[in-house]
């Protein structure tokens, strides 16, 4: 009799247990945010979301970089994510036109492009040194947004005063490759299998890449404001979670994040 009402409660006090522990994993469950950003975000995305980790507990933040394009089609295709932050309108309004949008997508940082070539390369150093026969200029494809900017600030060379008219297509003679996003233009200068890439600034604030190149400036006036809109996705099963984070992208703390890392302030478009 006595093993038996030891047994009876052994086997209340095992479910008396499993139902703490479920009510404990219910009452705090682990949830994952999973966030499409453009590959350009990769360094200051991850230390963002460092943060955001640090003050919301049992939260995991999850990245899918890539170029903004390759994402909105992705996502286009089915891919899930709760959030898609663009390095463009162009692949955002791709996302909203289709509904996939939960309301209206807002700028949260913006950014400029810049020319790149190797530290040791002694011959670049004006934008007219570009269209020397031989040398090897590397861009990202039109179809991604650092790829469109570039196409754009190219044409708009062809109008300063220093160069020539049919500068943008001797420029264009000089592209030996069009990468699908913009660290892959990085990459190919920092190795110096390219003399001249055109990248974003915030590129050029990741000391890997300060280390070993020099930039060129564009001027103001032909140069493109890139700005970064992102969005809550209307599949999106952690909807609050991602309102947070939405929030927390306007906060200093994460703007300050972003301007370490190059980007500028925030500009409506």
């Amino acid at each position: 009799m006595l093993i038996k009402i030891l047994l009876n409660l052994l086997v209340l006090i095992s479910l008396f247990s499993a139902s703490c522990s479920t009510n404990s994993q219910h009452d705090n469950p682990h949830q994952d945010l999973i966030i499409f950003a453009a590959a350009s975000l990769t360094d200051s995305f991850r230390e963002i979301a460092n943060e955001f980790e640090n003050i919301n507990d049992d939260v995991s933040v999850i990245f899918n970089f890539a170029g903004s394009q390759q994402l909105s089609t992705q996502l286009l295709h089915g891919a899930y994510a709760d959030i898609f932050a663009s390095a463009d309108w162009i692949q955002m309004d791709r996302i909203t036109q289709s509904d996939l949008s939960l309301s209206r997508p807002q700028n949260f940082a913006s950014n400029q492009l810049v020319i790149i070539v190797p530290s040791e390369n002694t011959s670049l150093f004006e934008l007219s040194e570009l269209v020397t026969p031989g040398t090897k200029v590397v861009v990202s494809h039109t179809n991604v947004p650092a790829g469109t900017y570039t196409n754009t600030i190219i044409q708009k060379l062809g109008q300063h005063p220093g160069l020539s008219e049919s500068y943008p297509d001797k420029l264009k003679q000089t592209i030996v490759s069009e990468e699908t996003n913009v660290r892959n233009v990085v990459q190919k200068v920092v190795l110096g299998e390219a003399d001249a890439g055109f990248v974003y600034l915030s590129d050029t604030a990741l000391p890997y890449v300060s280390e070993k190149v020099r930039i060129i400036n564009i001027p103001d006036q032909y140069n493109q404001i890139a700005n970064y809109p992102a969005t809550i996705l209307m599949e999106s099963e952690s909807k609050e979670l991602a309102k947070g984070f939405m929030e927390f992208l306007k906060s200093s703390k994460s703007q300050n994040i972003l301007e370490k890392y190059g980007f500028q302030k925030i500009q409506d478009p």
